[in-house]
């Protein structure tokens, strides 16, 4: 399973977008918390960033806190991009927010890291090994089979060799995910001993 975490910067809403390769789907969550006058939430999703396509539209019916979950699955066509944002608005339609854009990559490069050693007792090294210039921070999360994330790291672009300490994961599978600019680089599996 693909899977990355966007977190938007706003107190309304936070998206969060995670792409499933096995059965080719887009899982969407995001929370809602409650605003006097919010009272629809709109998932859009657009290819290109301009154009934005509604794909859910709900009316909120009481009052929501952060731990009120929604969730939508998109299935969507490998070897293309995916943009997902939230649109709030109000009774008069008018916008209050938007959240967040995620964006989700289905194209099946071969990554410019490389990852070793697998299995992995201790330290997880990460190596660049593109030719191109890294533009954006560099985010790495490692997430459990389940899809709880248990390892946030960020690293400046210069960074080209990264070691990632996991000897407090316990043994299992797991997903490492590297991410620029929002955009998923790399998601692999890795095996901690």
């Amino acid at each position: 399973m693909l899977a990355y975490s966007f977190t938007a910067f706003g107190q309304l809403c936070r998206l969060d977008a995670k792409y499933e390769e096995r059965t080719s789907r887009v899982i969407l969550d995001w929370n809602m918390i409650s605003h006097s006058t919010k009272t629809t939430y709109i998932l859009l999703r657009s290819t290109d960033k301009k154009t934005w396509t509604e794909i859910v539209t709900d009316k909120m019916m009481k009052h929501y806190s952060e731990e009120d979950i929604f969730d939508y699955d998109d299935k969507v066509n490998r070897d293309e991009k995916y943009f997902y944002r939230l649109k709030i608005i109000d009774a008069n339609n008018n916008t209050i927010t938007l959240s967040n854009i995620a964006a989700i990559n289905t194209v099946t490069d071969k990554s410019p890291w490389l990852l070793y050693p697998n299995p992995v007792n201790d330290i997880l090294h990460l190596t660049y090994q593109g030719n191109n210039i890294i533009k954006g921070v560099i985010n790495v999360t490692v997430q459990d089979m389940a899809g709880k994330i248990v390892i946030r790291f960020r690293a400046a672009s210069i960074n080209k060799k990264l070691e990632i300490p996991v000897t407090q994961l316990r043994k299992g599978i797991y997903i490492i995910q590297i991410s620029i600019m929002n955009e998923i680089i790399m998601n692999q599996q890795f095996a901690r001993n």
